[in-house]
């Protein structure tokens, strides 16, 4: 939040300089998508409460 502050006083010129960082957007991204391939696979192919 401090971040916000400073660039918006500033003017934002420091954003400019140095680029978007999109890599944590790209990590949290595919972590999402293993969680949901993994629980799409053990809705699959995983062993329930069933009873017969």
């Amino acid at each position: 939040m401090t971040l916000l502050f400073a660039l918006l006083h500033s003017g934002g010129s420091e954003v400019a300089n140095e680029g978007t960082f999109t890599e944590p957007y790209w990590i949290g991204g595919g972590i999402l998508l293993l969680l949901l391939a993994m629980l799409a696979l053990l809705l699959a192919f995983g062993k329930g409460r069933e009873h017969s």
